[in-house]
């Protein structure tokens, strides 16, 4: 009861972001992102006004992605083993929720912290860098989805082996590739398709932490679950040999169901909240070194 109780209120701190986030329904990014102004036009822009314009924007999504880090590692510390066994093991949530070992979560947050640091900022400058450019939507999923899982497929597939306590080796390190690419790009290219719809749907909210916050959350949510596909593909070919479950067994609705909204809330809190306590970061950050600046370079 007591790990059920801790699931739980895990699962509120979401809901706590959602609420916090505004009442109404569904973005991507901060303002200079939802602006929608491309810094390529064609070729014909300046390279030093593309590259100084794009400098802020990576600056920003790093952050934002950063924030959103430590939010997600520590809910995936306590829930992702529990996710990956219900992706890869195909057994029930309270089966999974039972196997539950606090100890070793705690352990396993050293390993989702350090992993997250890397992977959420990258790919939100990704991201960010893309709404840059003067593309479709389409081809800013499928780069962002390319240059992100290649770039991290070694890290990912690292920190499943450590949720799974499962040996890590070169073959594990780059297993799976293909539905990995698959489920990101399809990701990158709904949430980029998605950003633009709800931004012409509710441009105002874009004017506000809270705001984006709102769009933030169930813009990829729905990319998880559009994505999930490709997740629940991954999961197959993750499989230890030994163990592996046929296509058929393997590819149950309802395990379905189960792991694809479990990684799609944890997705979409930790960048709701990380979207949310963004701005009033970067306010803290440029108070305390103007503050400095005042009290050392002055002087």
């Amino acid at each position: 009861m007591a790990r059920l109780a801790f699931l739980v209120a895990l699962a509120a701190v979401g809901a706590d972001a959602y609420a916090m986030a505004g009442s109404r329904r569904p973005l991507v990014a901060p303002r200079s992102v939802v602006s929608r102004t491309p810094l390529v036009r064609h070729g014909a822009a300046n390279t030093k006004a593309v590259i100084e314009g794009m400098v802020p924007r990576i600056i920003q999504g790093a952050t934002q992605g950063a924030v959103g880090a430590v939010v997600a590692a520590t809910l995936s510390a306590f829930t992702e083993p529990v996710v990956n066994r219900i992706l890869v093991q195909r057994i029930s949530v309270m089966e999974s929720i039972k196997q539950l070992d606090m100890a070793k979560s705690r352990k396993f947050f050293m390993t989702t912290l350090p992993t997250n640091f890397l992977k959420f900022p990258l790919f939100e400058a990704v991201n960010l860098v893309m709404q840059a450019v003067d593309v479709p939507d389409s081809i800013k999923g499928l780069v962002t989805g390319l240059v992100f899982t290649t770039l991290t497929l070694p890290v990912t597939n690292y920190r499943f082996c450590k949720s799974m306590e499962i040996p890590v080796d070169g073959e594990a390190l780059f297993k799976a590739y293909v539905p990995t690419v698959l489920r990101d790009v399809i990701y990158g290219i709904s949430r980029n398709k998605l950003n633009t719809l709800f931004i012409a749907l509710y441009p105002a909210l874009k004017a506000s932490s809270a705001g984006r916050a709102a769009l933030m959350f169930p813009i990829v949510l729905l990319s998880c679950i559009i994505s999930s596909p490709g997740n629940e593909l991954r999961g197959y070919y993750l499989q230890p040999k030994e163990k592996r479950l046929g296509f058929k067994a393997f590819f149950q609705p309802t395990n379905y169901v189960r792991s694809t909204v479990a990684g799609a809330l944890i997705m979409a809190t930790s960048l709701g909240i990380g979207t949310y306590v963004t701005a009033p970061v970067r306010l803290a950050v440029m108070a305390i070194k103007a503050f400095i600046m005042s009290k050392f370079v002055a002087a």
